[in-house]
């Protein structure tokens, strides 16, 4: 992965929270997941979006940083955008 390396930080890879921080609107995803809801969050978290969506294979909420995490359980969204 990129970000971690073989030094003894205990790195991780939070691929929601780096998702959010580097393409805030969401387009990469879009561009290969066809994501039906314009809301960026539809983008970044879909399996809490669409009842149809599979399960994920991993935990997401390992996948956020712990801000993240805080701001998720406070306000139930990772964006300010509120389309």
């Amino acid at each position: 992965f990129a970000g971690t390396g073989g030094d003894p930080k205990n790195r991780h890879f939070r691929t929601i929270s780096q998702c959010y921080r580097y393409d805030p609107n969401g387009s990469y995803v879009r561009k290969w997941i066809n994501i039906r809801d314009n809301d960026v969050e539809a983008a970044l978290r879909p399996w809490a979006f669409d009842k149809d969506w599979l399960e994920p294979i991993v935990n997401p909420e390992t996948q956020l940083t712990f801000h993240d995490k805080d701001k998720l359980e406070k306000t139930g969204r990772l964006s300010n955008d509120y389309t």
